[in-house]
């Protein structure tokens, strides 16, 4: 049997929409971004991650692992859309949850995390959100940071702790 090398698709779910990275163990990250998708339009929702599942091709779905409180309803409801897909398409599924990036990555605050990734992707260096006030909503740019948090926690489980200056 031919082992393919680790693809990653890592989705984090928002509630207008999801951030997304695709992250090879061999050749790196190939593709992020956020796709809007209202909180009601589950169609269109699996429409875009299918269509990015099937020209992608990944060996595994990470997803957060969050706990299921009634504010998260949305995200619950993609959360179970998507598990299901992945074991009707027999894609591997992993769900990390944010204590577990925070031990990965040394660092705690989202914009530490997304700074702390934009120094290992440079490429990622011009979409890392400023820093946000408690009264403002968060950047739709943080979701893709999200994302690429659990791909690497993943696929890189035991590195040493990246250390933001």
């Amino acid at each position: 049997m031919i082992r393919r090398p680790l693809r990653l698709f890592s989705i984090d779910l928002a509630a207008r929409g999801f951030g997304f990275v695709l992250l090879d163990a061999k050749l790196g990250l190939l593709d992020w971004g956020f796709s809007n998708v209202s909180a009601d339009d589950d169609e269109t929702f699996m429409a875009r991650v299918r269509a990015k599942i099937e020209r992608n091709a990944p060996t595994a779905l990470v997803l957060e692992n969050f706990a299921p409180v009634e504010e998260k309803a949305t995200a619950l409801r993609r959360l179970g859309l998507l598990m299901e897909f992945a074991h009707e398409h027999r894609i591997g599924t992993c769900q990390v949850s944010r204590k577990v990036v925070e031990g990965v990555l040394g660092v705690r605050r989202k914009d530490e995390i997304a700074k702390a990734l934009a120094l290992k992707f440079p490429v990622l260096q011009s979409r890392v959100p400023p820093e946000r006030e408690r009264w403002m909503d968060e950047d739709d740019r943080m979701h893709i940071f999200d994302a690429l948090s659990f791909a690497v926690a993943i696929a890189n489980p035991v590195v040493e702790p990246l250390n933001v200056q």
